[in-house]
């Protein structure tokens, strides 16, 4: 209180100056204020002259800008955040059986989402049975009037097919699904981490043609100095790469590398970005935009995926709760039934027995009895080589 008084009695001058900072347009000391210019929200430095030289005080004061509420992307960042940030804390909370079983799910639901996006019709379950090789080639197939076995859920949505949907991308879309789980289930997977490693990731993903290295590294050092939160850092990455010349606009590569650099800033995610899970129609119209209404409508399809993950974790748990009400003894291999449907998007009576180490026999009855619960349901229509999903 001394120190203030003294201050106060012995004051003889006080200079305030002002300039404006480019970059924020506020006003800081260094230059006259311009005329009508309000002091409100600026940068105010004070320097006080006392009459003993030995005291002298300078003091400076920040007043915090308020957010714009009205931005365009404020509402759609909110919600895409919140749907994912509940998707991981979920995910995070499953059982290891459930967690994985999630991931494999979404990734032949982000291959599927892709697909639609560039009209070729497959169901996730007939992408399984095709990454199990329990499904051949669907040109040959369709030749032979076998179409509809190969992909018997896409067949169940679908009114005949004109022409068979190509192996080749079809084929690509699997790597996409394989790449987009490796993002949360291995952890030193680097596929942006230099100009190296994004070149082979789009060689996995089939992309052509190669791109240079230059431009990469310009894609790179383009991402690594954007500013402003993740999830809108990863819709720029994605944005700036599809602009490039010579990149299909179609493809899947730019958002795979926008969910590469979502899972890069946030090592040891239990789950990549969910993107193409959203529905079809989204994303039609995300191919219309530009500018901020393309970076809003990029979030909206991230919350809607995201929404999409959840149900499908719903649909787990449910079935891991339904599991648990089945009358099992000491040495019943139900548990671990149970575990394995629960982790595979595909089950046949070859796989759970040599999971269990069971006869094939003995797996038959084990899924029977889940059938018979309500958990699983047999996907092909076929009277063998019978292939069993969750219900």
């Amino acid at each position: 209180m001394r120190l203030a008084a003294f201050i106060r009695a012995n004051i003889e001058s006080i200079s305030v100056e002002w300039e404006r900072l480019p970059t924020h347009g506020m006003l800081v000391p260094g230059t006259e204020n311009p005329a009508g210019l309000s002091p409100d929200g600026a940068f105010l430095t004070g320097y006080a002259a006392c009459s003993t030289s030995a005291v002298s005080f300078s003091f400076r004061s920040v007043q915090v800008i308020r957010p714009d509420n009205r931005h365009p992307l404020l509402v759609p960042l909110a919600q895409a955040q919140e749907a994912v940030t509940r998707l991981e804390t979920s995910a995070e909370g499953a059982s290891p059986a459930v967690a994985e079983g999630l991931r494999a799910r979404m990734a032949y639901r982000e291959a599927a989402g892709w697909l639609s996006y560039a009209h070729v019709l497959i169901h996730p379950h007939d992408l399984a049975l095709r990454d199990r090789g329990l499904t051949g080639s669907y040109g040959a197939a369709f030749l032979s009037g076998r179409l509809e076995a190969q992909i018997p859920a896409t067949a169940a949505r679908e009114f005949g097919f004109e022409s068979a949907p190509s192996d080749i991308v079809a084929g690509q879309a699997l790597r996409m699904a394989q790449l987009w789980r490796r993002l949360a289930e291995l952890r030193t997977w680097r596929p942006v981490a230099d100009a190296d490693a994004v070149h082979e990731t789009l060689q996995s993903l089939g992309c052509r043609p190669a791109r240079a290295a230059a431009e990469i590294e310009d894609w790179l050092v383009t991402v690594d100095r954007a500013p402003g939160p993740l999830l809108i850092r990863a819709g720029c990455a994605a944005r700036d790469w599809m602009n490039r010349p010579g990149v299909d606009p179609r493809g899947n590569d730019g958002l795979f590398l926008a969910a590469s650099l979502w899972c890069r800033q946030g090592a040891g995610r239990p789950i990549a970005l969910p993107f193409w899970s959203a529905p079809e129609p989204r994303h039609d119209r995300l191919a219309l935009r530009v500018g901020l209404p393309w970076m809003a409508g990029f979030l909206d399809c991230v919350a809607a995926a995201a929404k999409v993950g959840l149900d499908e974790l719903a649909r787990l748990r449910q079935a891991e709760d339904k599991s648990h009400l089945l009358g099992r003894t000491a040495r019943s291999r139900l548990p671990a039934a149970v575990a394995a449907v629960l982790r595979a998007p595909i089950v046949t009576a070859r796989d759970l027995a040599q999971e269990l180490d069971v006869t094939p026999q003995a797996a038959l009855g084990l899924l029977a009895q889940l059938v018979e619960a309500g958990i699983v349901r047999e996907a092909t229509g076929r009277a063998s080589w019978r292939a069993f999903v969750l219900a």
